[in-house]
């Protein structure tokens, strides 16, 4: 099986996450001590000197920065690699499902819990209502995108719908053509 997600990823993510909360936090502290001497400055200055309003411009100024980058930074780039740990941290001890399907197609990449994945087009049987069923897989975008042909048969293990491995075990020319079939008299049909 060729194997999407190892533990080599759990450390690099959470490395990465690491990486990005110490930027942060040393951004901070530059603008605590910047806010620091500025204070220290504006009370070793006489009463009514002309050079009191400089510390206080700097500081407002340094704030409303501060804020933005926060915002900015912690909002967007931490909350992503933050999200992506959290991903892969559940790769490695959630529960896992092995299928067999058949892949039909490859869709728009999707953005999912602020994660960019490539969504996978899988026909699965369902024993339930006792037909095909089109189910979407997500694969990493930061991987390899597996290269599938429409008819595949891949056999696959899932963890909440997320690729961890896979394996192509066979080809079928005319199940895809039959599917394809299906789907457009379906769409006629519908209003």
């Amino acid at each position: 099986m060729t194997v999407i997600f190892n533990d080599d990823d759990l450390v690099n993510a959470f490395r990465q996450k690491q990486r990005i909360w110490y930027i942060y936090v040393g951004v901070m502290v530059v603008f605590i001590a910047l806010c620091a001497a500025c204070i220290a400055y504006y009370v070793s200055l006489p009463y009514e000197d002309p050079m009191q309003p400089v510390p206080i411009w700097i500081v407002c100024v340094a704030s409303c920065v501060f804020v933005i980058f926060s915002y900015i930074f912690l909002g967007i780039k931490f909350q992503r690699a933050r999200k992506y740990y959290k991903i892969v941290s559940y790769l490695s001890v959630g529960m896992k499902q092995v299928n067999n399907s058949t892949f039909l197609r490859y869709e728009e990449p999707e953005l999912k819990d602020s994660v960019d994945y490539y969504v996978l087009i899988m026909s699965e049987w369902s024993k339930k209502k006792s037909e095909y069923m089109d189910r979407k897989i997500y694969c990493d975008k930061e991987k390899p995108r597996p290269e599938f042909a429409s008819g595949d048969a891949v056999c696959y293990l899932t963890q909440g719908n997320v690729m961890v491995e896979y394996e192509v075990v066979g080809h079928d020319d005319s199940f895809a053509e039959e599917k394809q079939k299906e789907d457009a008299a379906k769409e006629r049909i519908q209003f």
